[in-house]
């Protein structure tokens, strides 16, 4: 009985004690857009293989486009992941999944590069690809800011 009792009485403070816990308080949603905007915005890697993709190409060097490509390739699947497995609330979603058509516009079309033979006509078409995905990108973000000058 006394065995019984105490049992009763442990469970009447765990019960006790799991009423009074602190809880958080709820994350604006500005707050978490602003979160999320420093997160895609630090994909420096992509944005500087991109870079050095348009500078190869505009001096017509295969071989340091097909390197360049391999880089921006390897930083797009990267950032592609990170974006993936960053949680946004409901609100978010819309941005976070125009960020990612814009990089599985990128992985895709540097893949098709890399088994071309980085020509002209495929550089081109590269570059038409990856703008139509900027698009999408540029939607995502002005989401973004509209979510962070409306809190």
């Amino acid at each position: 009985m006394k065995r019984e009792r105490l049992a009763a009485i442990g469970f009447l403070f765990l019960f006790a004690g799991s009423a009074c816990e602190r809880r958080e308080a709820a994350v604006p949603d500005s707050i978490r857009a602003g979160a999320f905007l420093a997160f895609v915005m630090q994909s420096a890697r992509f944005e500087t293989a991109l870079a050095d993709f348009d500078a190869a190409a505009a001096r017509r060097e295969a071989a340091r486009c097909n390197v360049a490509a391999r880089q921006a390739l390897e930083a797009a699947r990267a950032a592609r992941d990170q974006v993936e497995g960053y949680a946004v609330p409901e609100k978010l979603v819309p941005s976070r999944r125009e960020e990612l058509i814009f990089l599985n516009h990128a992985v895709p079309t540097f893949q098709a590069f890399l088994a071309g033979d980085a020509g002209s006509s495929e550089i081109g078409n590269l570059r038409s690809i990856l703008a139509r995905g900027r698009m999408h990108q540029k939607d995502g973000r002005t989401w973004l800011f509209k979510t962070l000058d409306r809190e």
